[in-house]
């Protein structure tokens, strides 16, 4: 068999003639990766910007230091900080265990199509935006039509303004972060127990485990590197959290509701000093790169189950 011209110059398993059977793979890739370069890494040069006094003045100056001083002496700031730290700890401490245990209750289920009618039902929420998911929470406890003070008056109890009050808004933003989120990571989390090997719970069935400690032995430790590495992810967004803020929160609950993208965004965008708005952005980032690498480190050397 004669050899042709692309052999002689690529021979068999070399590295150039696998990439070039999979250009058009690479060519694919070509949109992805302008966006990223464009959107994730260039914007990293507006983060000069927090050492200077840009906003909308005619001259702009370097200030150093200036801004996060300012940042550090503000109380609105450590509100806000306060804030970040509570809700992001709530919605990880209330949020967590759910997809867990809903992906355990469906791997339980034995009828494959009430598997997948399950899942769709708890996924579609997933998809909807933060606006539309604020929009339902609003007309459902809306003090006068919503459905929940309705059945609260019938019941003889007098009418809540949840979206207002301080006392409710933060329990308010975690039930609608749980409702919105708990169907991703329960995807994930059947999809993570399909691969475990059914002999490992016969072999615990010979041994005389029953459900429940199957679950306990086989299961949890088998899905333990995925459990880690949404304990990751999750940990890593703990300072971002905006868009669900953004649309549901108001003035009367800035004090329990304020966090740091939402107090960047005021003072960067709405008052105009965009070099005290992007010192704001550079502190969350670098707190949040912090949160990852500590999370990795104590998951390498305690859990023995690296991340990274």
């Amino acid at each position: 068999m004669k050899r042709t011209a692309s052999m002689r110059a690529y021979p068999p398993g070399s590295l150039k003639k696998r990439l070039w059977k999979q250009r058009w793979l690479f060519v694919m890739l070509i949109p992805g990766i302008i966006w990223f370069l464009v959107f994730k890494y260039a914007t990293y040069a507006g983060l000069a910007l927090s050492f200077t006094n840009y906003g909308f003045r005619k001259t702009v100056s370097f200030v150093g230091l200036r801004n996060f001083q300012r940042l550090f002496k503000s109380m609105s700031f450590w509100n806000a900080f306060r804030n970040t730290l509570l809700i992001s700890l709530y919605n990880i401490v209330f949020y967590f265990p759910f997809p867990i245990l809903i992906a355990l209750l469906i791997n339980e289920l034995r009828s494959v199509h009430t598997k997948r009618l399950v899942q769709f039902l708890i996924y579609i929420p997933y998809f909807f935006s933060w606006v539309v998911v604020g929009s339902i929470f609003v007309n459902l406890l809306s003090p006068s039509s919503g459905i929940v003070n309705q059945i609260m008056r019938s019941l003889g109890m007098e009418s809540i303004y949840f979206m207002s009050d301080v006392r409710w808004f933060r329990k308010v933003l975690i039930a609608a972060y749980i409702w919105k989120q708990m169907g991703y990571g329960a995807v994930i989390y059947v999809a993570t127990l399909s691969t475990v090997d059914p002999q490992l719970y016969e072999a615990a069935e010979i041994d005389g485990c029953g459900r429940f400690k199957q679950v306990i032995y086989v299961t949890l430790p088998t899905i333990r590197p995925t459990i880690m590495t949404m304990l990751l992810l999750n940990l890593s967004h703990v300072l971002m959290i905006f868009d669900q803020i953004m649309v549901m929160y108001n003035a009367s609950v800035y004090s329990v509701s304020d966090v740091l993208q939402t107090y960047a965004y005021r003072e960067g965008i709405l008052t105009g000093n965009l070099g005290f708005g992007t010192a704001v952005s550079l502190f969350v980032g670098i707190i949040s790169l912090l949160l990852v690498l500590g999370t990795n480190w104590v998951s390498k050397h305690f859990l023995e189950d690296p991340i990274l």
